[in-house]
């Protein structure tokens, strides 16, 4: 066998190596050229990192940026490289006077989110990736079809921020995001968000979808060879009335899907949680996540559980002991045995009664911001 450093085994990795990187996806490194004509480029002041940055069009010749520091050319942008400081000119004279400096930045997708045009509020960055976080996903590589195709819904693509994320986790993989909206204006406007990120390397995985969402996944498994087989990995909710879908959703989920819905409010989430119960859904809840104020913050815990209060505990005991119709078991018939005391006929019982828990878990208060519900499908036991 020869050492790491003899010339077979060299040989041996260079092969390797050069088979690695041929069958690697070619991609456009952005960082590593200068800026071209359709790309955006972020403007920061470099003497004020609080300043607030200026998110430019898709560059075009002939274009020009105005603001009150002054005015800058597309014409300078193209062919400049990120880190370039170019100045921008003050229209006052025609001799064109130095106005202030900007440097030029490689648009990140946490800026493109934040900045970019918008006809809803976007899913903030940092939630955005707390909640792909949650999803913990895995899918399989594009040339391995022995899996099957990880599929992923979102259901509310607003702004197409959360899009964005959920594309990026699943990039060059064998999965495919639906992601349907109510609004086709609002789809529309999303759909060209995410073709606009450095020149649309995450849309080639997306479907959007125009629609109700529970009627699309009835479509949806209708046209499928077993429309009854769920097809789903995993499921995200931002609706307004998100527990009228969620007996669907649930049942296009594969068992141990993860289902989140982001709701503004507390009670939304708890509204969810007695539909599950409800119902029957065959839903776990797993954790309630309060959001910070404008994704400052990855979340705090809340405790969301349904428990039986002790007074309906005791009353149902009391009740045990006593006669069918409320009066208390004589001494001489305690020796009767259970079968014996039976209640009428037309009685029904009455159903359990329940009460909810929901407080945050020990900590610092958070404001603003949301919260997230997090399920998980269990299988069906029956």
């Amino acid at each position: 066998m020869g050492l790491l450093g003899s010339q077979p085994l060299a040989s041996h990795f260079r092969r390797v190596a050069g088979s690695c990187c041929r069958r690697a996806i070619p991609r456009r490194l952005f960082s590593k050229r200068p800026f071209q004509a359709d790309d955006l480029v972020l403007l920061r002041n470099p003497n004020d990192r609080y300043a607030p940055p200026i998110l430019t069009r898709p560059l075009k010749a002939g274009r020009r940026i105005e603001s009150h520091r002054g005015v800058v050319l597309h014409d300078d942008l193209i062919g400049s490289s990120a880190r370039d400081v170019v100045q921008a000119q003050t229209p006052r004279t025609t001799k064109g006077t130095v106005g202030a400096e900007y440097r030029l930045h490689q648009v990140t997708l946490d800026d493109y989110c934040r900045l970019s045009r918008r006809l809803v509020t976007p899913i903030y960055p940092a939630d955005a990736n707390l909640i792909v976080s949650l999803l913990d996903l895995h899918p399989a590589t594009a040339e391995d079809e022995s899996h099957a195709r990880m599929e992923i819904l979102e259901a509310g693509t607003g702004h197409g921020s959360l899009t964005l994320h959920l594309s990026r986790a699943l990039r060059s993989c064998h999965a495919k995001l639906h992601t349907i909206e109510l609004s086709a204006k609002f789809s529309a406007h999303a759909q060209d968000i995410v073709k606009g990120f450095r020149g649309g390397i995450y849309a080639q995985n997306v479907d959007f979808h125009v629609g109700d969402v529970s009627q699309w996944i009835q479509q949806e498994k209708a046209r499928r060879e077993d429309s009854e087989a769920p097809f789903l990995a995993h499921a995200f909710l931002d609706l307004p009335s998100a527990d009228n879908h969620l007996a669907t959703v649930a049942n296009a989920l594969k068992t141990d899907g993860t289902l989140i819905v982001f709701n503004p409010s507390i009670t939304q989430i708890t509204e969810c949680a007695t539909r599950v119960k409800d119902e029957g859904i065959q839903l776990d809840l797993e954790t309630v996540i309060e959001l910070g104020l404008n994704g400052s913050s990855g979340g705090r815990e809340w405790d969301v559980r349904f428990v039986r209060p002790r007074a309906t505990q005791k009353q149902e005991s009391e009740q045990e002991l006593s006669e069918p119709d409320g009066s208390p078991v004589p001494e001489h018939e305690d020796a009767r045995t259970d079968s014996e005391i039976k209640a009428p006929e037309s009685a029904t019982p009455e159903p359990r009664r329940w009460s909810l828990v929901c407080r945050p878990k020990v900590g610092e208060r958070i404001t603003g911001g949301g919260f997230l519900g997090v399920w998980r499908k269990h299988r069906d036991m029956q």
